[in-house]
């Protein structure tokens, strides 16, 4: 083997390992987004020094990684397979409540493994009595990570339980 074959070997060679570093950069970059995992259910909250059970909508969004993100917004919508055929979804964002000190805040930022807690007060005209079936959470890439149907739909029953037995509890007393 001669110096100029060895010489063309080491140039391929380091050609294919500028190659797979440029690759993976951007592959990293540009394609492997953060990804949050969001859940809704309804809970109790417990003030200590009274004692107070409060029922409270809770909307939770987990970082699973890689990398820092931001959870922008709390986005609903009415989807189905033919409202996806058509492309004609119902879409709605929700605002916090200003006045009530237990209502998250959006935008939070989000390392891996963080997570965001954001409470609802029960309310008869609170989002999730509308006919939204699907609850997101938008990050800075305007991607929007969905929960599960199945869940929303639980907690919308949940929710409906609460404040019925909560109605019934108000008049009682």
């Amino acid at each position: 083997m001669s110096t100029a074959d060895i010489a063309l070997v080491v140039s391929i060679g380091s050609v294919i390992v500028a190659g797979t570093s440029l690759g993976w950069n951007i592959y990293r970059d540009a394609i492997m987004k953060p990804k949050l995992r969001v859940a809704v259910r309804v809970a109790k909250v417990i003030q200590e020094p009274y004692m107070r059970n409060l029922d409270r909508l809770i909307v939770i969004a987990t970082n699973m990684g890689p990398g820092k993100t931001r959870a922008e917004m709390i986005h609903v919508r009415k989807s189905s397979w033919w409202r996806s055929l058509l492309r004609r979804h119902r879409l709605g964002i929700v605002i916090f409540d200003y006045q009530d000190r237990l209502s998250g805040r959006l935008p939070v930022p989000l390392d891996v493994g963080e997570k965001v807690d954001l409470t609802f007060r029960f309310a008869p005209d609170l989002f999730i009595t509308d006919d939204f079936n699907q609850l997101g959470i938008s990050d800075p890439f305007g991607k929007v990570h969905w929960c599960r149907k199945s869940e929303y739909r639980r907690a919308q029953q949940d929710y409906a339980k609460a404040a019925k037995k909560e109605s019934s509890d108000v008049g009682t007393t």
